[in-house]
């Protein structure tokens, strides 16, 4: 009897053990997954970062603003992304997560690339941004100028006619 109630009991434990090595081997999978999506989702955002710098050079600030809010939309696919990889890194095992680390290397070292690419285009863009807006500071600034030297000189000009009244009747007579 007590043979068969170890026997029983040696059964359960080997299936708890392939129970938890499946779902270690499910959660370390499901992360591996969610950081190609989120390399997946990178490139993606690169591509709109190339797209939104083109259209700040031809100053199409509507497509920029509609650029922007779909960086936006990927950036929240990324950062729901990254919670699901931290949620599942919790259910590992400090060895778990090394031998993660080891089979996730390329990954890794692709979504830092991914990152490094993603900061130099924005910095890039918000250059070129800081650019325009000088540029339209400047061109605001020479308007007022304009505008002041014209007051300057409209004052004069509308109060007094540019001819004369004898001057312009004596032309009128001939």
């Amino acid at each position: 009897h007590k043979f068969t109630e170890v026997s029983r009991l040696n059964q359960t434990v080997k299936n708890l053990i392939t129970v938890v090595w499946v779902n270690t081997k499910q959660t370390k999978q499901l992360i591996l997954s969610s950081l190609k999506k989120e390399e997946s989702c990178l490139k993606d955002l690169i591509v709109k970062i190339d797209e939104q710098k083109k259209e700040i050079e031809k100053k199409d600030e509507s497509r920029v603003l509609e650029i922007i809010e779909e960086k936006n939309a990927l950036i929240e696919i990324f950062k729901n992304l990254e919670e699901e990889v931290e949620t599942q890194l919790q259910l590992l095992s400090q060895r778990e997560i090394e031998g993660l680390v080891e089979e996730g290397e390329t990954i890794k070292t692709s979504i830092e690339k991914l990152l490094k690419t993603i900061v130099s285009m924005e910095e890039e863009c918000e250059n070129e941004i800081g650019l325009k807006m000088k540029e339209i500071e400047k061109t605001i600034f020479e308007l007022q100028k304009g505008k002041k030297i014209s007051k300057g000189y409209g004052g004069v000009f509308k109060n007094r006619p540019l001819i004369s009244r004898k001057v312009w009747s004596a032309m009128r007579k001939i």
